[in-house]
């Protein structure tokens, strides 16, 4: 039975103009926009791999969610990979990060990152915007 790969990502996202804006990063050959994601390394849980990612892709850092928004699975190559995916709300942006001379980084509202993401990253980010509004409409209940 094959072995499955367990990544994570997180969906960076900031208010802006009383909008909500997630942060997208090109792939690594520049053709196509995703949110940041890597493996899980031996002995790390999948929520310290998504902030390490957000650093490392965008130049990120916040506050991430306790319990992923969700997960989805894709193959890749030969081998199945099981990504768990976090909202982080943007505490701090870099201007210069590790990766920086082979990604940029786009703030978009959730309509146009759905509309550059495929699969199952679409569903994820229209899911942080329901759930982001949800909490606003509980707090506003208090």
């Amino acid at each position: 039975m094959p072995r499955v790969l367990q990544q994570a990502a997180v969906i960076p996202y900031r208010i802006h103009k009383e909008r909500v804006e997630v942060a997208l990063v090109t792939t690594s050959t520049g053709k196509g926009w995703i949110v940041p994601k890597g493996s899980v390394d031996e002995g790390e849980r999948p929520r310290d791999a998504a902030i390490r990612e957000a650093e490392e892709e965008a130049g990120l850092r916040g506050v991430v969610t306790r319990k992923p928004l969700g997960h989805y699975d894709h193959v890749k190559g030969s081998g199945r990979r099981r990504v768990d995916v976090y909202a982080m709300r943007v505490t701090d942006i870099a201007d210069r990060w590790l990766e920086d001379d082979v990604r940029r980084r786009r703030w978009m509202r959730i309509p146009d990152a759905v509309d550059c993401l495929r699969g199952e990253l679409q569903r994820l980010v229209y899911h942080l915007d329901v759930h982001l509004n949800s909490r606003a409409d509980a707090s506003n209940e208090s």
